[in-house]
């Protein structure tokens, strides 16, 4: 092991370390997560009104389908983790080339897709007479930057690897000054509608991908572009293997995010709709900070099984929790606590009282989900990355899919509309007790119990 890979990923963490190492990456999700969240859905709520706002959350289950395959093929880095501990740092480097050019055809191919079936998709998704032209507008743009979007998802778990997680947050950086501004000169200032806010993410996903071809081009990096030289349908395999957990979670939310817009515009039509847009936007946001803790201790976590290190991993799982849990409880606080300066933000006084109350309602329940959330995704995480595909993919789809979807269809038709905000809580609840089983059932597997067995069974 090279002097330079054991000062980055594959060294040891105390606390304190892994905070600090940890801290760009999550502040950056945050950050990025928080204003571009705010950034689409508060211009579009703000300035373009609920039916714009509605239109937008109607045609999310696409970006979901394109969030997917974007974590599918980010999780190369895993892969490419998991040969650094290995020694293999040419291969890793491969590895990473390969995947950025192969999905950028693939970009290049949806955005074909789109251009000759965008109306039938959108009609699909459930968009009504009066959302459909926003969604058209909006979605006409913004299919030329699917290519940008889904190679930026690489890049950004390629950061951590490569021993700069603060260049993470320059990027997200680039592309949340780039947004804000165009959005506020296309929308507030030139009055072009809500494609303004397509342009605005067209210009931010450009500029971070310029960032990082500048930043991985540098031959003196850990991980750089080299020549292609892996094998394409072995990579893929491996990618599609430590991805699918992450794949079908998205692909679960977008079932998600359509079951719960087809029932909203059922039991309240579009105000519905966009208070529940609202509400879970905003939690979402915050919720995006999970993942970057969890997509910074993930490779550290691979690079220990790599080496088949127990105690190594078992710290790095023990600290994660610990920081997850601070995380959790300082942004269930924060949410509650300014409830009325988000709605002042998102809302005007022109806006729908029945919206203005169902958010100021929703702002204290929906986060409680979060005590459950945390803990879930990142137990699902760690299983996917130490091998244990089946019961990552087992506990996803109950989470996502079964429990979700079910809670999202009865609970609001038995209990009523103010219900909805019960739904995300109750799933994320019962896939919990689940995961307390699992963590459980696997203790002498990855060394974490009290015996500190370690077998590193192969699931």
């Amino acid at each position: 092991m090279s002097e330079k890979t054991q000062s980055t990923i594959g060294r040891e963490f105390t606390l304190g370390e892994l905070f600090r190492f940890v801290a760009p990456p999550v502040f950056t999700r945050l950050l990025v997560s928080l204003l571009s969240t705010l950034d689409d859905s508060l211009f579009v709520s703000r300035y373009l009104g609920q039916n714009a706002l509605a239109a937008f959350s109607v045609a999310m289950p696409w970006f979901f389908l394109i969030d997917a395959i974007g974590m599918m093929v980010s999780s190369v880095s895993v892969v490419s983790s998991i040969k650094m501990g290995e020694g293999k740092h040419e291969e890793a480097k491969s590895d990473f080339t390969t995947t950025v050019l192969f999905t950028l055809c693939v970009g290049v191919f949806l955005t074909a897709f789109l251009s000759f079936f965008l109306h039938p998709v959108l009609l699909l998704l459930g968009e009504t007479e009066i959302l459909m032209p926003y969604a058209t507008a909006f979605l006409n743009v913004s299919k030329f930057y699917i290519p940008l979007m889904l190679v930026n998802y690489i890049f950004g778990s390629f950061y951590v690897i490569a021993g700069k997680p603060k260049c993470s947050m320059y990027a997200s950086m680039i592309n949340i000054v780039c947004q804000f501004f165009f959005d506020w000169l296309f929308i507030v200032k030139l009055n072009i509608g809500i494609v303004g806010a397509a342009y605005a993410n067209l210009i931010g996903n450009l500029a971070v991908s310029l960032f990082a071809f500048i930043f991985f081009s540098n031959r003196d990096r850990e991980i750089c572009f080299v020549k292609p030289e892996s094998n394409l349908g072995e990579l893929l395999r491996k990618i599609f293997r430590y991805g699918k957990m992450q794949a079908i979670t998205s692909l679960a939310i977008s079932l998600s995010s359509y079951i719960n817009n087809t029932v909203h515009l059922s039991i309240g039509g579009e105000e519905v709709v966009a208070a529940y847009t609202i509400v879970s936007n905003v939690v979402f946001m915050f919720m995006n900070s999970f993942f970057g803790l969890i997509g910074s201790t993930s490779p550290i976590a691979s690079y220990a099984f790599g080496e088949k290190n127990p105690k190594k991993l078992t710290r790095i799982m023990k600290q994660t929790v610990i920081l997850m849990s601070i995380l959790m409880a300082f942004i269930i606080c924060l949410i509650m606590s300014s409830r009325k300066l988000i709605i002042a933000l998102y809302l005007t006084d022109k806006s729908s009282p029945v919206v203005r109350e169902m958010v100021y309602r929703g702002l204290f329940i929906y986060p409680l989900a979060l005590i459950f959330f945390g803990y879930n995704v990142y137990v699902q995480d760690l299983l996917n990355v130490l091998g244990n595909h089946r019961v990552s993919m087992f506990l996803s789809l109950l989470e996502n899919v079964i429990f979700q979807n079910i809670a999202a269809i009865l609970i609001p038709r038995l209990f009523g509309v103010e219900a909805i905000w019960f739904v995300f809580f109750t799933s994320e609840a019962l896939c919990f007790l689940f995961t307390a089983y699992f963590v459980y059932r696997f203790r002498d597997v990855y060394g974490y119990g009290r015996d500190g067995v370690a077998t590193f069974m192969d699931y």
